[in-house]
């Protein structure tokens, strides 16, 4: 929903040579399906470019303008296990679209003094979002990104998170890192670039304590314990194999630790998982059970 297209460029895509982008859906002039990009079996992306800033104002005359991208994604949303969006630095039109079409929020802010001074305003937005136009929205937490603790003030802006938002500040963080942003100039994820880096660890860490306790995470994840349960010692000590030869090469090469870091433990059953999704899918199991 940035029209800036970052996150578009991050995946290795030229924003300029788009012809079509989210943009193009919000004006009826094409489809979800004509419009996402499948960079590859886990991972579509939605692009956009500086054209829908241009095009933001006609939004305004639209009815029902802050549920357009509700209506887009509704569709399609059993379709994806998480759909996640990314949101333009101001509170137009654009973010409210995307507050509207959320089950969750989540602030990522810098330990500094100028980001943590936008969090009331994002705050109070979110507040007036889920008030007026989407009651089911809830608040998921606060994540910091870019930090440095060896400064006195990260520490201190960390210190007033806590402070105000008690038991919403996410344990895990990311750190600066130049990985990162080598990443992003190559057109890779994190893990794609440099999965032995502090930033893939950091991220992983956020991601692992996301889900862990997502709701419709843990019906899966009972699913999943469930149908491995139920599996023959042989057939359960082959996923295992392929789930370990799937983990990053940083775990893998820890594997011996796994009874004592829950990380490590967690990172295999979630490749476990994924195994068992391919074996006895869940969409079908969910759809008999609805």
């Amino acid at each position: 929903m940035d029209p800036q297209g970052n996150l578009t460029q991050h995946f290795g895509f030229d924003t300029d040579s788009l012809d079509r982008t989210v943009n193009h859906i919000f004006l009826n002039q094409h489809t979800f399906e004509e419009v996402v990009l499948k960079r590859n079996e886990n991972l579509h992306l939605l692009p956009n470019n500086v054209a829908m800033s241009n095009a933001e104002m006609t939004f305004h005359k639209s009815i029902s303008r802050e549920y357009i991208l509700r209506d887009i994604l509704t569709p399609v949303a059993n379709d994806y296990d998480f759909i996640l969006i990314d949101c333009p630095p101001n509170l137009g039109i654009l973010s409210i679209n995307a507050l509207a079409a959320s089950t969750e929020f989540i602030l990522v802010v810098a330990p500094e003094f100028f980001p943590m001074k936008a969090i009331k305003p994002l705050y109070e937005t979110f507040l007036m979002v889920k008030s007026k136009l989407n009651h089911s929205l809830q608040f998921r937490g606060v994540l910091l990104t870019m930090c440095d603790f060896r400064t006195n003030h990260a520490n201190e802006v960390r210190n007033i998170l806590k402070k105000n938002f008690p038991h919403k500040l996410f344990n895990s963080f990311v750190r600066q890192n130049v990985t990162l942003k080598e990443a992003s100039s190559e057109g890779k994820s994190i893990f794609e670039y440099d999965d032995h880096s502090i930033g893939a660890f950091d991220y992983q860490n956020f991601v692992e304590e996301f889900i862990r306790d997502h709701e419709k995470v843990k019906k899966k994840k009972t699913y999943y314990e469930d149908m491995f349960r139920q599996l023959e010692p042989g057939e359960k000590n082959e996923i295992i194999q392929f789930a370990i030869q799937n983990l990053s090469n940083y775990n893998r090469n820890r594997i011996e630790e796994i009874s004592s870091d829950p990380v490590l433990k967690e990172a295999l059953t979630i490749e476990r998982n994924k195994i068992i999704e391919k074996l006895f899918p869940y969409r079908q199991h969910d759809s008999k059970t609805a």
